[in-house]
């Protein structure tokens, strides 16, 4: 890291790292064990204050390099088990961009947003240039929170949040994917020096998704999967000693 000047930091990193190999319990004839999988994960950015620390502002661009990397592969001939094979060597590559503001007392906003390219290379499975699964390329966030004294030693606040999710496949081969789609939670109450109350909802406009499936052949589409949570709602009070 290189500190640029006052509010103002430029760092990389290169680091190495390996997931352990092991032995499969159940698995097609030849794949009982998988090898070790290694990566090199390189990162780069700056980190930066703005107007008497009223605005930050961060980037950083990244790079990792998968070898033998492991996943968990269906079975064709028994529904529903899986068994970690190597499916070869993959990349990923993209950038990240986070901003918070003080645009008044008491009032921030924030964004964030993330590009992420992340593809098989050369693999015994022909899945050379197929994503990899689980990897939206993009997401992000934006939002702001205001709070106001509404008595000595009390505060009143409102914070609202939208999270936002590019499409992404749930499988090696990219045969079913989830469309992109967004979520807004909500947050307001009163916090004060021991007690603490409010009223939250998750998911607000109740957006329908499915955040993971997985191969599964007795199923009519192959998949099985589980829905995001619907709209939830709820209070909270905290007691401070």
């Amino acid at each position: 890291a290189y500190r640029l000047a006052e509010g103002r930091m430029a760092y990389a990193t290169a680091s190495r790292g390996f997931k352990a190999g092991g032995f499969n319990p159940t698995s097609l004839p030849g794949s009982e064990e998988y090898a070790e999988e290694q990566s090199w994960s390189y990162e780069g950015g700056v980190k930066t204050q703005w107007l008497a620390d009223r605005v930050s502002f961060n980037a950083t661009v990244f790079f990792i390099d998968w070898q033998d990397m492991q996943l968990n592969v269906p079975n064709p001939f028994v529904p529903g088990q899986f068994y970690i094979s190597n499916v070869g060597g993959a990349t990923s590559k993209g950038l990240e961009l986070e901003s918070m503001a003080r645009v008044a007392p008491g009032c921030d906003i924030f964004a964030g947003f993330g590009f992420t390219d992340a593809l098989f290379d050369a693999s015994e499975l022909g899945i050379s240039g197929n994503r990899v699964p689980n990897m939206p390329r993009y997401s992000g966030n934006v939002g702001g929170q205001y709070s106001i004294a509404v008595r000595e030693g009390a505060d009143a606040f409102f914070r609202a949040e939208i999270a936002f999710r590019g499409a992404y496949h749930y499988d090696d081969a990219n045969t079913q994917q989830q469309e992109a789609y967004s979520t807004a939670n909500f947050r307001a109450g009163v916090r004060g020096e021991r007690l603490m109350v409010e009223a939250w909802t998750r998911n607000a406009f109740d957006t329908f998704y499915i955040p993971t499936a997985f191969v599964y052949f007795g199923q009519p589409s192959g998949f099985v999967g589980e829905s995001g949570a619907p709209r939830t709602f709820g209070v909270r009070v905290g007691v401070t000693f």
